[in-house]
Parts: structure tokens; C-alpha cells; sequence
């Protein structure tokens, strides 16, 4: 309801029908505890009979735009006036998810074929995997890897086959330095782009301001760059293509794919 009411400006009695499949009588008392709950900073307009913020640009949405898109477009019938274009190419079979996330709760092994660019003929490997992670456009698992002797990130969408060994191996994930150590990556517009080209910029990502500061895991710092489109190289990785640059993209280097 929070969402809603943050990216549609409104919530009443017939939406929240819409949204719970409730009756009227079970919606309006799900309203009074709603308000209840927000207080001032919630107004009625009892003509439209919806409730609105007071003050929209103060309030504090937890909700992000891509959670409040995925339960909402469910309810809106054959004309949802939302449309998903984004398209993900890569294909994470449900078995090959299913092992990895059991074998990350149990703490124990499993067997995967595994091809990579370096090396793109499928090879067995044993990993412990500690994390599954969205990043990107892509699925990953943090997993100690027996063959490296070392914490690695596997593309999920490049394992063929995974199945659990069910061997136990103590991860001690204070040795998982890439997992454990955040850095600070340092965003601000294309030093190539003109001064009201830069401000577009700012104003997409940054509400204006100079720059943005992100504090990610070390280990996935390459892979948020790769998807924000972000240049690391701004004398030759230049505009249109892309639009931002790392500002600190020297103190990173060492993280980053050679």
C-alpha cells in the first residue's frame, strides 16, 4: 500500500479492492489501519475518497519502482498500462537454481560443468557456495571453489549441470575478502558530454547533484560497472555510448577484469 500510494500518488477504497481482491467493508478497515499507522502525513480527499501525501517530495518510499511494478501489474487485468520491455537473455534453469540455493542453506557441496570465456569447454568442478546474487542482468553464486583454492563468482547461466555432493565444508567467509570488503564506487556524468548535457545527466541519476557514491562488495564492483554502463576508461570509452564515469576508477583497477 505504501508503494502504491508513493508512485501513484493515491490509494482508496477500490484500489485496495483491486489489489487484495477485498470486499469493501475489509478494504476501508485496511485504509483506517494504513492511516492509523502514517498519520499526518497522510491527507483525505473525501470528495475523490482517497487518501494522498501531504508532502510527496519529503516522504520516504521504501518501496522501489521495480517491486511496486511486479505486484501491482498482477492485478491490473488485460490493460495493466505498465509494460516490462526489459529483456534478459540469460537462461537459469530451475534445477540448476534449486541445488545452488539448498546447497547455500545446507553448507554443503555441489558438482557443476562449468564453462567460462578463459576456459569455454564445460569442466567439473566442486564448489561450497555461501550467496546467490542478482547483480546486473545476471545470476551469480559466491562459492569456495576446491579447484582455484579460493572464493570465485560463477555465472549461473553458464553452468550446464549441478548436483549436490552433499559433503560439508566449513566456509570461513572472514577469508572471502572480495565478499567481505565493500568499496566505494564513485559515479558522476561524462567529463566529454557538454556542461547542459552533464546537468541531464545529473538530474537522470543523481537528483542533481555532481556525483553519486555507491558502497558495493568488491567482488561484484566490475559487474555493477558493466551494468550501469559506466566508462572506466573515459578518454576512449566515450559518448553516446556511454553517459557516466567511474571518478575513481584508478583506487579500482585492482578489482576489476584484466
Amino acid at each position: 500500500m505504501e508503494g502504491v500510494l508513493s508512485w501513484e500518488g493515491e490509494i482508496g477504497n477500490a484500489r485496495v479492492r483491486q489489489l487484495f481482491n477485498l470486499q469493501p467493508v475489509q478494504a476501508s478497515r485496511l485504509l483506517a489501519d494504513f492511516r492509523a499507522m502514517l498519520g499526518d502525513q497522510l491527507t483525505e480527499d473525501g470528495r475523490a475518497k482517497v487518501l494522498r501525501l501531504a508532502n510527496p517530495r519529503e516522504f520516504e518510499c521504501s518501496v522501489p519502482l521495480d517491486e511496486y511494478v511486479l505486484h501491482t501489474m498482477a492485478s491490473e487485468g488485460g490493460n495493466p498500462g505498465l509494460v516490462d520491455a526489459r529483456v534478459d537473455l540469460t537462461e537459469v534453469r530451475p534445477e540448476i537454481f534449486a541445488t545452488l540455493r539448498k546447497a547455500v542453506l545446507g553448507k554443503t557441496g555441489v558438482e557443476i560443468a562449468y564453462a567460462s570465456m578463459t576456459n569455454p569447454a564445460y569442466g567439473k568442478r566442486v564448489i561450497f557456495p555461501h550467496a546467490i546474487v542478482h547483480v546486473g542482468r545476471r545470476w551469480h553464486v559466491r562459492a569456495w571453489c576446491m579447484k582455484r583454492q579460493d572464493f570465485r563468482d560463477f555465472t549461473m547461466g553458464r553452468i550446464h549441470s549441478a548436483e549436490s555432493t552433499l559433503e560439508r565444508f566449513l566456509l570461513n567467509l572472514d577469508k572471502d575478502k572480495g565478499w567481505e570488503t565493500f568499496v566505494e564506487l564513485e559515479l558522476k556524468a561524462h567529463r566529454k558530454l557538454s556542461p547542459d548535457q552533464q546537468q541531464v545527466v545529473r538530474n537522470e541519476f543523481f537528483s542533481g547533484e555532481k556525483n553519486r557514491f555507491l558502497s558495493i562488495r568488491a567482488c561484484l564492483a566490475q559487474y555493477v560497472i558493466f551494468d550501469l554502463k559506466a566508462s572506466i576508461d573515459p578518454v576512449h570509452e566515450e559518448p553516446p555510448e556511454f553517459q557516466l564515469e567511474v571518478a575513481n576508477s584508478e583506487k579500482l583497477l585492482p578489482l576489476l577484469f584484466k
